[in-house]
């Protein structure tokens, strides 16, 4: 499958590139946009950590902002050679936590990339475009939960009215940093974890749903249920359409969630679909979608690859 056959020039005009620069990996999206749909051409990831230290210290790593620059750049790079002009570069709550920021804003600027640090409320918007732009969500009510490395967006929409819009400042990588598992996870390492996430929770979720209506599905964005979806289905790679028809049941989630929570760090890394270097990570995303099914009574968790990248493009093009 060529990438460059099916990107005549006609068509180049209604391609763009989006890298999304998350807390913990930076992504990209090639697209063509046409009547509201998004053809992906090319997907790419790679994970460079760059929230690490910054909720601790406020300050983003000189080493992580080059590395992510420099990741950007090589996927600037591959989005050009198929013909986009339009590479946009989009940042969230790492960087919009971090007092040097513009450090990471000039880094862009050297490799040739505008990169717009946005804030938590227009992130969860694009968000809700995105996921809307798929058939089976296009209207209705919807909950759409996308938890990243600093922050988790949550939003619950009926046909007219936007019910909750809400960026917490909840994240895998900035829970990891302060309830670090051992190798060999132990239970009270969780039941600490369960604690943090729970008084959480209680604190800054709950008062807002507490007489919202809830549909029995949470739409899930970001690298957490995706990786869950593909531990479930025990396979590396899994096309878009298969991935956003799985349900996973509470019960799955927590199956799946009780699986992690029991192999050292080197049986994690092994397993089908996970990345290596996702294996720490996976345990608090595992965590907090389970946390956030029970306390709000969803019945099952809805994959989706569709969030601020699609969100971005349609917004584009």
């Amino acid at each position: 499958r060529n990438v460059m056959e099916s990107l005549g020039k006609h068509q180049t005009e209604n391609c763009a590139a989006i890298i999304d620069v998350g807390s913990n990996s930076v992504k990209l999206l090639v697209a063509e946009v046409a009547d509201g749909a998004v053809r992906p051409l090319l997907q790419a990831g790679e994970q460079t950590r760059l929230g690490r230290g910054v909720f601790e210290t406020g300050r983003l790593e000189q080493e992580a902002i080059e590395q992510t620059a420099f990741v950007a750049a090589s996927f600037a790079k591959r989005a050009r050679d198929l013909g986009v002009s339009r590479v946009m570069a989009l940042a969230t709550s790492a960087a919009r936590d971090a007092r040097n920021g513009q450090e990471l804003v000039e880094q862009f600027g050297q490799v040739g990339i505008p990169l717009e640090i946005i804030d938590g409320h227009r992130e969860s918007e694009l968000v809700l475009k995105g996921v809307r732009s798929h058939a089976e969500y296009a209207d209705g009510l919807l909950a759409v939960l996308d938890v990243g490395g600093g922050s988790t967006e949550l939003l619950v929409t009926d046909d007219n009215v936007l019910r909750v819009q809400k960026s917490f400042q909840l994240g895998t990588v900035r829970l990891l940093e302060e309830h670090a598992p051992s190798d060999r996870p132990t239970g009270g390492e969780r039941a600490r974890l369960i604690e943090a996430i729970d008084e959480f929770l209680n604190e800054q979720l709950v008062p807002i749903i507490s007489d919202v209506e809830l549909p029995p599905q949470l739409v899930a964005a970001g690298g957490t249920p995706v990786f869950l979806g593909r531990i479930f289905l025990e396979r590396d790679k899994v096309p878009a359409g298969e991935m956003e028809s799985l349900h996973l049941p509470l019960a799955e989630v927590q199956s799946l969630a009780d699986r992690l929570w029991m192999m050292p760090l080197a049986q994690r890394q092994k397993l089908p679909g996970l990345p290596a270097n996702r294996a720490d990570v996976i345990l608090i995303g595992a965590q907090i979608y389970e946390a956030i099914l029970l306390r709000c009574g969803f019945a099952e968790l809805r994959p989706t690859l569709r969030g601020v990248r699609y969100g971005a493009l349609l917004e584009e093009l």
